[in-house]
């Protein structure tokens, strides 16, 4: 499966035209190294979503793919997406189902009132309007087209899932989830980091969300990856109570 996606893509992809943060693989060797060389850190469960971490790690652009992801990880649970994608399978035009993709993800990024204006309007109308938006980085764009001829397509949420998760441990992000009493200061908010930062390593990229749950009386409760601390004084009160 590696080598017929390798070929695929490197088929498909356009000399001159796009480029990476990296220099683009020019042969088959290169496009296999940037396939299947592994990206540190990381281990995906889903073969695909191994494939599209190694390639965005090797050619240097985890960030923008991970973006491009989390949109089609949305995008492919909308019934018309799918309906859109089969059409595509049927006629066998894979550059169309990509350009088609890449136009999509510019419309969403447009307002409503401009999408409303160009509801009538004929293809060639809306790629020169929505031109000003960002594209789909090109390893998407030519991953997209690969998992169509593969017949995986309907299946990159579940890819979404897995790369989103390796992009995270491979970025060194750790999701802090504080839930307290009462909103915290900025002041109480920059402690907790720093303390937990201490505890994590100090390379990596601290994720903070909120929660107010007024039944903890005071203190709060902390998630921290996968580790749960209570620090509340409901927390207290129940283990004295729990006594009497």
């Amino acid at each position: 499966v590696h080598c017929l996606m390798l070929r695929r893509i490197f088929d498909r992809f356009p000399r001159g035209v796009r480029s990476f943060a990296k220099a683009m693989p020019k042969t088959d060797d290169a496009w296999a190294k940037a396939l299947t060389s592994p990206a540190p850190g990381v281990s995906p469960r889903n073969k695909y979503a191994g494939l599209v971490m190694n390639a965005a790690y090797n050619l240097d652009c985890v960030v923008p793919v991970r973006e491009d992801f989390k949109y089609l990880s949305a995008a492919f649970l909308d019934v018309k997406t799918i309906d859109a994608v089969q059409d595509a399978a049927s006629t066998g035009a894979t550059s169309d189902f990509v350009d088609d993709m890449d136009i999509m993800y510019k419309a969403s990024q447009a307002s409503p009132a401009e999408i409303e204006k160009l509801d009538k309007a004929d293809k060639a109308t809306v790629v020169k309007a929505l031109g000003k938006y960002k594209s789909l980085s090109p390893l998407t764009l030519h991953l997209l087209g690969s998992f169509l001829d593969e017949g995986i397509i309907e299946q990159i949420p579940e890819i979404a899932e897995d790369f989103e998760e390796s992009a995270a441990k491979f970025l060194k992000e750790v999701k802090v989830e504080v839930t307290s009493a009462a909103p915290l200061s900025d002041r109480q908010k920059a402690q907790l980091l720093s303390v937990v930062s201490k505890n994590v390593g100090s390379d990596a990229s601290l994720l903070l969300t909120e929660k107010t749950d007024p039944s903890l009386i005071a203190g709060f409760k902390l998630m921290i990856g996968d580790r749960y601390i209570d620090l509340s004084a409901k927390k207290s009160l129940d283990g004295v109570m729990d006594t009497l």
